[in-house]
Parts: C-alpha cells; structure tokens; sequence
C-alpha cells in the first residue's frame, strides 16, 4: 500500500519537474508535512489517509494548476482533521496557500458560532444544514478574493465521489444531492468543463448503480475496441495538421492533438436523445457508433482567429478529407464550437481547434469575468442562482436574487430596514409599490420605512412570510416569528 503511494507521489513530482515548475520543493514539503499530520488516519476503505490530498494534488497537477494550488490540495483537510491552524500554514508555507486551504476548511460544530438569523442554528435537528450554509458561505466569501478554493473543492469531491464505494446508499445520495445543490453549479459558473462534465458524471454513475452495468460494459468495451484506433487517428492527425501548418509558412505551429472519451453520462445524454430512448436499459452497445463518442482538441502554440474555419481547411486540405467528412457543428454548456466529423467506418467525434491557453480555459475554466462575483454572501440551499441588478435609492448598484421582492430588497439593505419597510417607490414612480412587489432587472427601489421619533418601528406580520421569495429573507422572519410568539 504505503509503495503505491510513494509511486504516486514520485509520479506527481517527475510530471511537475518535466513541465519546469517553480517550487517543486514546496510541493514535497506540503506532501511530507501533510503526511505525517495524518499518519493514524485511515480512509473508510482502510488505505492510508494521506491517499486521498495526494490523489487531489494530482487532479491539480493534470490540469496543469501551479506549485501553490498543489500544495494547498495535499494540505487540504490538515486543519479540519489535524489541529492544524491557518496560522501555522501561513507560516510554514505562504499566504497564498492558507488562504486555499482556509476556503476549504470546513465549518464544524466545535468551530460554528450560531446566527441570530438562522432558523437552524440552534438546534440539534438542523444542525448539520446550518454547518453546510456555513462553510459554503464562507467558501464563496473567500473564493471572490482567490478563486483557486474553489479548484481545491472541486478535486477533493470528485476524488471523494470515485472512491465512495464502501459508503451505505443513504450516505451517498445524500453526497449527491449536496454536490448538486452547491458544487456542480460553481464549476458551470466558473466555466470549468473538466470538473462540471467529470462531476456530474460521477453523481450520475452513483445513482444509477443499481441498473447501469449493461450500459457500463457497453461503454468500457467500446473504448476497448477503439483503443488502437484512437492511438493511430491521434498520430495521423499530428502528421497532417504539422505537415500543413508547415507548408503554409505562417506563424502558426502545433502543439498537440489531444483525443478524450466523452464521460459516461455525456454518451447517455447523445444516446438517449439520438434514439429517443427514455431508459438506460435499453441502449445497447450497437448505438454508440452513432453519437459522437471522443472530443478531438487540435491545439496550437498560437491563437488562431477564425478557429473552425481554419479547421475546416486543414481537414479539406489534407489527408484528412479522404478519411473523414464534415457534417455538422455543435455547442457544449459554455458555447464552445465543434465540428462533427464522421469517418470511413462511420464513427462519429467532436473536433475544435484550439490554442494551448484557450484549451487550458475550455478545462479549467476562468477566474476571471465568471458570475462567481454576483453572489451573495448570505446565500441559503444552493448556488444554482440568477441574479439581476438593481439600485437603491441613492443609485448605489445591488445585486440581488431573481424574483426577490421590494421586502427581500428591504432587507438586503439592512435588517431594521427590512423589518420597518412599509412600501417603496420604483424608478420614481409617485405610485406606491407594496411589498410584495417582484422586482425587475434595471428596477431603482426608494424604500419608504415606519419611523417614529428617528427609529425604525418594526411591523412586520406573519403574512410577510408570503411576500419574500429570497431563503435569506424567510430564515430571519421565521427566526423573528418563532421567538415573539413562543414568549
């Protein structure tokens, strides 16, 4: 056991120092210090602990992260299972790498300190769903300073997905509906196809278990078969496309043609959909020949400017065309641009062209430009959240859940605002707009307050309950309610 992690640490370094990265050392050093902090720790299936930061630290380094991002994954759970303090990472490692592991570091019960506003925060029912808002909350706060915490989150719960085996049924729906609720939607606001594709597949595999493993064996034998295939179309393309590039005699050069399966869930989807087949059970292995079942990435060293039809000339251009035949276009989730090619023998792929920074954004997403930013802090049950832009009275820009309230937007202000908020005036209207007003996108909100001798005077009835669609609005009333009427 302890020889096959070994192996795999000996693995994640010789790839980092064939790429040349920078504090390789740093890396050992996380690796060795989170090592022997869990030492006496096990995994559920028995293996050593530290299998699991290291197997992390290795989604990282395959997506090319830097030293510092690896390091804060073999550092991950040192604070939250170790007695480590952030302090101490800070110190022995650097602010970048504490301030990772900090994003990540779950809110435990020893750790939780409870919100007057919470509806769950004190008591013992609803305890674990506070905890939950709790560390999201404060994972999202600190991911809008160093977005790098959210990478960490998302390889430590895919690495937790694929090993969840020896956990009861009970305990790995409930991982699902959690990763569903908070994490797949971060990934598809941060525009990283590697974790969202590869996350929502495993969720996928997990709930389907009980009957996927005629489709399993389908697939698993496709990619069998096609195997020394997909290692000879990899190379021919390479040839023709360097060849090409070559003879044009312009600034471009290639840097790889990179070939992946598509995931397992991806190929349901194209099944299910091409076949107008409602169940998993009645694919059968003959159906995969006509969805496209790899992605064919042609990277360049340089960016290109018209990317398909520049891949649509090399394809005309060369050998390419005699064995393979454009037939259409595509989109993915976050409107990257493919080309559907169909060979001699009828297999069908995905195709785009790409520069190697462009391929690295496609994977990992961005974190720069991304709706990360927009949300709120507060934010109860989940991510999956649109948002609109408003403005207060004195044309300070808010944003603010879709199909808030003016109340919801009272109390986004301020809670004595909220609590005191009688009706407000939109976009200067002299009309008076109750509170239960949904608001609209662009929508300038004057909140007109009960006030008596200076002081909001709280008003608020039982009926406001109705009036709010916001969760962080309805958890403040019904903390407001529950206390007034059980004295």
């Amino acid at each position: 056991m302890n020889n096959n992690i070994e192996s795999l640490f000996a693995n994640l370094i010789d790839n980092l120092k064939k790429k040349n990265s920078s504090d390789i050392s740093n890396v050992i050093k996380a690796y060795n210090f989170a090592k022997e902090k869990h030492q006496h720790q096990f995994r559920k299936d028995g293996q050593p602990y530290i299998i699991h930061p290291l197997q992390v630290a290795s989604i990282l380094e395959h997506l090319d992260f830097n030293t510092d991002v690896i390091s804060a994954g073999l550092l991950h759970d040192t604070v939250e299972d170790c007695g480590v303090t952030i302090e101490e990472i800070n110190n022995i490692f650097n602010k970048q790498v504490a301030q990772i592991v900090d994003a990540v570091t779950a809110i435990t019960k020893e750790s939780f300190k409870p919100d007057a506003e919470n509806i769950y925060s004190d008591t013992n029912d609803f305890l674990k769903l506070a905890l939950e808002d709790k560390t999201y909350q404060k994972l999202i706060s600190i991911g809008k300073m160093n977005k790098f915490g959210f990478y960490i989150k998302f390889a430590d719960r895919l690495n937790n997905l694929q090993t969840i085996g020896v956990f009861p049924k009970y305990k790995k729906e409930a991982k699902i509906v959690e990763t569903k609720k908070w994490i797949i939607p971060l990934a598809k606001l941060l525009k990283s196809k590697y974790f969202y594709e590869n996350l929502k597949n495993e969720c996928f595999l997990i709930s389907s278990e009980d009957y996927n493993q005629d489709f399993l064996t389908y697939y698993n034998r496709y990619k069998k078969n096609t195997e020394n295939y997909i290692k000879k179309l990899k190379t021919f393309l390479s040839i023709e496309i360097s060849s090409y590039l070559r003879a044009q005699k312009n600034k471009f050069s290639l840097y790889k043609v990179i070939i992946e399966p598509k995931t397992q869930l991806e190929l349901y989807n194209l099944i299910t959909k091409h076949f107008e087949i409602s169940k998993l059970s009645k694919i059968k292995e003959s159906n995969f020949i006509n969805v496209p079942t790899y992605n064919i990435y042609v990277v360049l060293n340089e960016k290109s400017q018209n990317e398909l039809s520049s891949l649509y000339e090399m394809i005309d251009e060369t050998s390419i065309s005699k064995k393979f035949k454009v037939i259409g276009v595509i989109n993915d989730e976050f409107n990257n641009n493919f080309l559907t090619i169909k060979d001699n023998i009828r297999n069908l792929f995905s195709i785009t062209l790409v520069s190697r920074a462009e391929y690295t954004e496609i994977q990992n997403g961005t974190t720069e430009g991304t709706d990360i930013d927009l949300i709120d802090e507060t934010i109860a049950g989940g991510v999956d959240t649109k948002y609109i832009t408003v403005y207060s009275s004195s044309n300070e820009k808010i944003k603010i859940q879709e199909k808030s309230t003016v109340l919801d937007f009272a109390f986004k202000l301020h809670k004595d605002i909220g609590f005191s908020c009688k009706y407000a005036y939109i976009n200067d209207s002299p009309n008076k707009s109750p509170i239960f007003t949904r608001l609209n996108d662009g929508d300038k909100i004057d909140i007109v307050c009960e006030i008596e001798n200076g002081m909001n005077i709280n008003i608020a009835q039982l009926r406001w309950l109705a009036y709010c669609k916001n969760e962080y609005t309805q958890r403040i009333l019904i903390k407001y309610f529950e206390k007034k009427y059980n004295q």
